[in-house]
């Protein structure tokens, strides 16, 4: 592969080949089912049992391991309904792929075994800590943070059977050089890091986004602002589960413990003492996960001999100096994480959480300002909710604002990652794609219209549904309109075709027949 640097529309489309690959793990069809019906917000855990209970084997290594000491339950569970009850219905999907994804690991083609195993000791190790951390701190969906912890490196083994001379070059550089920069290392050789390719496949199979951010951006969250506080602390949780794996792994490279000190007292407020008593029992916990996933990690370091092997003396000193560095710059990161917090909230719409109409024009201008001989598909949908307004008078605004909001997290469900979903005003919304063709912009605009119909909105006793007049535009080139206002027109007067024929239906102009009449494409 080249070794010059991909742009970001290079990457997307190497990303879709590799999603493409008939080679690359791929959930079973029951996972699959599992991961759709979990997607969908009336879904319910009797609805997920349904499906789980048609597969035996699966039904069994769930409740072998919600049974196992990993989750400590006072007593057995003996039934999948109260397994999943248990786990709770968000996690259950990544619960299910977490046992699911080593059986599609094993029909990979062949991977070298010592690498693989060191793969899974890295990845097993980072899936407890990554859990046990999520429980000391009280966040959230520890086992969500489990399943990150597991997948997060999942890019790795797809590099490796995509591109095994490429990463090849990756595994013969200096370990030191790996630990301290291997995104970048493998952004060198292979165009693309394991980070991102992780994000992309868990994004398509449906993950949520606050996993697939998180695990994204895992190895620099310093560097980038998160769209939800959830995700920024999941991203700092999987740096340290990730340093924790690297100690186990490479106990000769101070560097990691002392990066390991750093990250836990600046985001956890643990200090020394702290980390040593948290990671002291993890590694049964994490040779009896190994087991429960039948998984081979060999022969692996303690975390008791790993750190009794670091000096006291030296790794105090270490981190003293890093923390004094820390405080030295500290009001500057201050200032600058300030900034990016003000310039994140002014992108976005406060009540809906999807971006604002102010950052959907900033995108567009970016789109016309590139150079003309880019002819990268991309398309705008313009969304308008029928029906909302007479909810609205009739149930009172806070009603509006639910079903506002509830429309706004449709859309984002139904959106790849890049894609931009903006509250345009009111109940308008849109969706600007920039690596989308024409009969892509087909499909989402049929998803989006049958998710919205398919919503049910209720509050207390009051109850209800909304349509949606959709409009489309694709094309390949900016040279058919004007500018960005033209573009969003175009989109506009489509979506007010759709009304005028009817209401809750798809227009869809492309670019060289924008004076010709349209015809609906889905009623």
């Amino acid at each position: 592969m080249s070794t010059n640097p991909l742009s970001p529309l290079q990457k997307v489309e190497l990303l879709k080949q590799i999603a493409a690959n008939p080679t690359i793990p791929s959930p079973p069809t029951v996972v699959l089912r599992i991961l759709d019906k979990a997607s969908a917000p009336d879904c319910t855990i009797a609805d997920l049992c349904k499906i789980i209970q048609v597969d035996p084997g699966l039904s069994g290594r769930i409740l072998r391991i919600v049974n196992s000491a990993t989750f400590g339950l006072s007593r057995p569970v003996a039934s999948i309904q109260r397994a999943l009850a248990v786990v709770g219905l968000n996690s259950a999907r990544l619960l299910v792929l977490t046992i699911s994804f080593p059986e599609m690991q094993r029909k990979m083609g062949k991977v070298d075994a010592r690498w693989t195993q060191n793969y899974w000791k890295s990845s097993v190790a980072g899936a407890i800590v990554a859990r046990e951390l999520s429980k000391r701190i009280r966040a959230r969906d520890p086992e969500d943070d489990m399943a990150a912890g597991l997948l997060r490196d999942l890019g790795e083994l797809i590099l490796q059977q995509l591109f095994p001379e490429a990463y090849h070059k990756v595994l013969a550089e200096p370990p030191e050089a790996v630990l301290a920069g291997q995104c970048a290392i493998e952004e060198t050789y292979c165009g693309l890091n394991h980070a991102e390719v992780s994000a992309f496949i868990l994004d398509r199979w449906r993950l949520p986004a606050e996993v697939t951010e998180a695990i994204r951006n895992h190895h620099a969250p310093d560097e980038v602002t998160f769209s939800s506080a959830t995700a920024r602390q999941r991203a700092y949780l999987l740096q340290f589960a990730t340093r924790a794996a690297e100690l186990l792994q490479h106990p000769e490279e101070d560097l990691v413990l002392q990066q390991l000190l750093v990250i836990a007292q600046k985001h956890f407020q643990m200090d020394e003492t702290d980390v040593h008593a948290f990671l002291l029992p993890l590694s049964q916990k994490i040779a009896d996960f190994a087991g429960l996933l039948q998984v081979d990690i060999g022969e692996s370091n303690d975390f008791q001999s790993v750190l009794a092997r670091a000096g006291e003396e030296l790794v105090s000193l270490t981190v003293s100096t890093n923390l004094d560095k820390e405080r030295a710059t500290e009001d500057t990161r201050r200032a600058e994480s300030e900034a990016r917090r003000w310039k994140h909230e002014a992108a976005f719409d406060p009540l809906t959480k999807v971006f604002n109409r102010r950052f959907l024009e900033s995108k567009l201008r970016e789109l016309f300002d590139r150079p003309q001989d880019n002819a990268a598909p991309f398309g705008l949908v313009f969304i308008d909710l029928d029906g909302f307004k007479p909810l609205n008078d009739r149930f009172g605004h806070a009603f509006g604002d639910l079903v506002l909001q509830r429309v706004a997290d449709c859309l984002g469900r139904q959106v790849r990652q890049g894609d931009v979903v903006a509250r345009f005003g009111g109940d308008e919304f849109c969706i600007f794609s920039d690596a989308l063709d024409e009969q892509g912009v087909q499909a989402l605009c049929r998803r989006i219209w049958q998710h919205i119909n398919d919503l049910t909105i209720a509050m207390g006793p009051n109850e209800g549904k909304v349509g949606a007049s959709i409009g489309a535009v694709q094309g390949s080139s900016t040279s058919l309109w004007e500018g960005p206002e033209a573009l969003l027109a175009a989109a506009d007067k489509a979506m007010y075709q759709a009304k005028s024929q009817g209401k809750n239906r798809i227009v869809h102009w492309q670019a060289p027949q924008l004076d010709d009449v349209p015809a609906p494409l889905y009623r």
